[in-house]
């Protein structure tokens, strides 16, 4: 990455490249050079996108409302776990429970192995909204699910890949 600079931002300073502002100065979106934590109501999130496909297309690891704060972020060490609450039907707590978090899937580079897909969360006032490794987008109302955050500790580490996937023999695909 070109342009790393130390940027100061509503959920503490961090090194980051390809920083975008608004006209105001506070930071639109950044891609962090390491892990930046992030606190929300449903818990603590890690904002972090190491994998190779982090220059390609993806939108930035987080990004930022123009009052600062954070709007949406990408992530292979946050997961979730999804519980439905009790609804006016009866049902039990925890019976439509699901997990939602960066996946191994063929590298849309084509280059013949598996990659890690980051997700994108974006946080609304009373919803989170879950874009999944497939492109598949999960709508959280805060009213009808409990949300855990789950940490993937092993994406963090293994999300890079072993070095140069030019010469690769297959050893991180998951």
């Amino acid at each position: 990455m070109s342009n790393i600079q130390e940027i100061e931002t509503s959920v503490g300073t961090f090194r980051a490249g390809r920083v975008e502002f608004y006209e105001n100065g506070t930071v639109r979106s950044a891609e962090p050079e390491q892990q930046v934590f992030f606190s929300h109501q449903t818990g603590l999130y890690i904002a972090y996108d190491n994998t190779p496909l982090r220059d390609e297309k993806h939108l930035p690891t987080i990004e930022f409302a123009e009052d600062g704060t954070v709007r949406a972020l990408r992530t292979v060490g946050t997961g979730l776990i999804c519980r439905r609450k009790n609804d006016a039907a009866g049902g039990e707590k925890g019976c439509s429970a699901f997990q939602i978090g960066a996946e191994w899937r063929p590298d849309p580079r084509n280059t013949g192995a598996n990659v890690l897909i980051p997700i994108r969360i974006q946080f609304f006032e009373n919803e989170l909204v879950v874009t999944d490794s497939d492109g598949k987008v999960i709508h959280l109302s805060l009213d009808e699910y409990d949300i855990q955050v789950d940490y993937l500790t092993d994406n963090i580490v293994m999300g890079g890949g072993c070095g140069d996937c030019s010469t690769c023999n297959g050893c991180c695909n998951g």
